[in-house]
């Protein structure tokens, strides 16, 4: 059944809102004023396709991308990237006013070119007839959509993946089959830096050793020369899980380095580095300036990953106290603080809750506290023991602000926000990166 409609706002999942007969649905690719045409399923009550864009917004562009309906990677590939600012701009405003009631004026700070801007590449392998099958799982699937270019990824490792893909099926390699338990490749992940050039690539295998392998090594270096690491991960799990916990390096020292902010840091498989490493200097400049930070201040760096951001503080502070739960991070968040002749910081591998009580129990003096929890954001119990610690400022860096008010509401009750700045961490997506200072009433 057929219904026109016309979209009347953004949801808080940042989709297109219509109103038909009393009830909401929520659209992917369109923009509000809007006038659509909808394809109903009144048993199910819910829209089976979008028939036709009626009115169409002077702002909506051709999709450059040829499977970004099906990927679901690029949600705002068929608007504008001024209006994409805009529409992230409009819904953090409204989300913060509405449930905290903060009514400044929220910026959001976008990139100059928004396109092939991620470091980090990761394609899964199918094996068909007609040969090896490369390229993205649609969206809520485990199919996999076929393409040998991504708009938003480094040209070079889209080039660097297609070239690999063409070694393996030159020399009879194939991609594992999951229903019949056979074959080798599962994924290929290369990262990239953009400053030293440097290039690892992950070959993820289903197998322990297969045969040939150092010989293919060889060949992928001698036939791409970008590549200075090559990693075999061993995952044999049936999870959706990428990478497993088995690795062999096959050529070179096994990781990269990268550069921001005249800081070195050492990217591995398993790193968490931010995929957009021009916006992360953006991202860090910003929170530092919010902190404010004085020469005298300590510093606690909570879920602090490889050291990045409390590395690039360190020079303007007394100390920086670094916490985070992930042995292997800490690993290199250590070998990164040396790499960068860093003396004043101090790492804990340790839950930031316990540390944070341990802290206030031993009247710990933190000045300030940055912290950048998961997507899922942070806990309840984070909340207390912070607002019990007592630090002049908190910046709460995060990259889902659906979570990040939630936890803000429990740290409102002794603390007021001064400052929310955005940054466009992923451009044509539906995803922004919110930074938010806070200061002790």
């Amino acid at each position: 059944m057929s219904k026109v409609g016309k979209v009347i706002d953004y949801s808080e999942n940042m989709k297109g809102i219509v109103q038909l007969d009393g009830k909401s649905y929520e659209l992917d690719g369109v923009v509000k004023e809007e006038t659509v045409e909808l394809e109903i399923n009144n048993n199910l009550k819910k829209v089976i396709a979008i028939k036709r864009i009626i009115e169409k917004s002077p702002d909506r562009i051709k999709p450059l991308c040829p499977i970004s309906n099906s990927c679901g990677g690029c949600n705002f590939d068929f608007i504008n990237y001024q209006k994409e600012l805009e529409i992230k701009k409009e819904w953090l405003n409204k989300l913060f006013k509405n449930k905290l009631k903060y009514n400044n004026p929220i910026e959001v700070i976008g990139m100059e070119d928004p396109f092939h801007y991620r470091n980090k590449g990761q394609i899964a392998l199918k094996q068909s007839k007609k040969g090896i099958i490369a390229g993205f799982y649609e969206e809520g699937t485990h199919k996999i959509i076929s393409t040998d270019n991504c708009l938003i990824q480094d040209e070079v490792i889209s080039d660097i993946q297609n070239k690999i893909i063409k070694i393996l099926i030159k020399n009879n390699y194939q991609a594992y089959d999951e229903d019949k338990k056979r074959g080798i490749f599962r994924h290929i992940l290369v990262k990239r830096s953009k400053v030293t050039k440097e290039v690892l690539v992950v070959l993820v295998t289903a197998v322990d050793n297969f045969p040939g392998k150092n010989n293919l090594a060889k060949l992928l270096v001698k036939e791409i020369k970008e590549i200075t690491t090559i990693v075999q991960n061993y995952n044999p799990r049936t999870t959706s899980a990428v990478l497993g916990e088995k690795e062999y390096v096959l050529y070179g020292p096994g990781f990269i380095f990268d550069i921001m902010h005249d800081n070195k840091f050492k990217i591995t498989s398993k790193s968490f580095y931010q995929v957009n490493s021009l916006q992360t200097n953006k991202l860090y400049e910003t929170s530092i300036k919010l902190a404010n930070l004085k020469k005298t201040d300590t510093l606690l760096d909570a879920y602090s990953g490889v050291g990045t951001i409390g590395i690039f503080a360190s020079k303007m502070v007394k100390q920086v106290i670094s916490v985070e739960l992930n042995k292997d991070a800490v690993k290199n968040a250590i070998l990164n603080a040396k790499y960068n002749n860093i003396q004043n910081i101090h790492f804990y591998q340790d839950d930031a809750t316990k540390f944070i009580l341990k802290a206030t129990s031993d009247k710990t003096n933190i000045d300030v506290v940055i912290m950048d929890p998961p997507r899922s954001g942070s806990t309840k119990e984070f909340i207390n023991s912070l607002i019990m610690l007592k630090p002049r400022k908190i910046v709460y860096i995060s990259c889902n602000p659906l979570t990040q008010v939630e936890d803000l509401k429990g740290l409102l009750k002794t603390y007021q926000i001064t400052n929310i700045k955005a940054v466009d961490m992923f451009p044509r997506t539906a995803n922004v990166e919110c930074v938010v200072c806070l200061e002790r009433q």
